[in-house]
């Protein structure tokens, strides 16, 4: 009886042990399966942050490119000069008067803004003429021929804001030139004329050398200077004038100069 006990509940154990192992196996399958179904969504949402991160750190690359300095400006050429203009005579060129001539003495700004023409260097010129002293006949008709052996002087001013000068050898010891310069010239009274206006236009050509005395210092020297005036008939006389004349100066280098 007792044997038959011993073998029954032995046989109850190996059961239970079956069922044991039974249960663990398909625990450990569940398991299995439920990690291989994590395991993509994981690393799904890795690239995700992945990606994300990636995303924001593409803006910061362009903030840096366009947080870049702007380039150094050069700066522009520039220089002033004191002149002072000496008549050499009158000639009747566009002007039909006789013995007007005038002394000038004057300030000229030019400034490289307008490149290179014809293996120059090509300035924009603005002049102000704050002295101007015209010599001319003491009484004259109403075409400006004179009626008297005298001369009378009469003061004025002049500015020319539109010019150009023509520079060559830049940055040489001797450096030859042209300028052309189209302005106004006002006087305390009718100029060559009775009939005449106090205001004229004024045109001026040079032609000239700029001698090098130090870095920023030239010596200046218009051999050549044609010096018109006339009201361009917005009066009822306009005789003008017309004279070749000698410009001597000194010229001033502003900023800093190429070498």
């Amino acid at each position: 009886m007792t044997t038959h006990r011993f073998l029954g509940s032995s046989f109850i154990l190996r059961r239970s042990d079956r069922r044991f192992d039974c249960s663990f196996g398909v625990n450990y399958v569940a398991i299995l399966a439920a990690l291989c179904l994590l395991a993509p969504q994981t690393a799904l949402s890795q690239e995700s942050v992945v990606n994300s991160s990636r995303e924001t750190t593409i803006p910061a690359e362009s903030d840096v490119l366009i947080t870049k300095p702007p380039p150094i400006k050069q700066p522009v050429e520039s220089e002033i000069s004191v002149t002072t203009m000496i008549p050499d005579g009158d000639y009747r060129v566009f002007s039909a008067t006789v013995r007007c001539k005038a002394w000038t003495v004057g300030v000229e700004y030019d400034r490289h803004s307008w490149g290179h023409l014809l293996k120059s260097q090509v300035d924009y010129v603005v002049e102000v003429i704050p002295i101007v002293i015209l010599s001319q006949p003491a009484v004259s008709d109403f075409w400006g021929n004179a009626k008297s052996p005298n001369q009378e002087l009469v003061p004025g001013f002049a500015i020319s804001p539109f010019g150009f000068r023509f520079l060559w050898r830049n940055n040489k010891a001797v450096r030859p030139y042209m300028t052309g310069k189209l302005g106004a010239a006002v006087f305390a009274q009718k100029a060559f004329s009775p009939k005449a206006s106090y205001t004229n236009f004024n045109v001026q050509v040079d032609a000239g050398f700029l001698f090098r005395m130090s870095e920023r210092v030239d010596l200046r020297i218009d051999p050549f200077v044609f010096f018109h005036v006339s009201n361009g008939y917005l009066a009822a006389s306009n005789p003008g004038m017309d004279e070749l004349a000698t410009r001597i100066g000194i010229s001033y280098h502003l900023g800093k100069r190429e070498r």
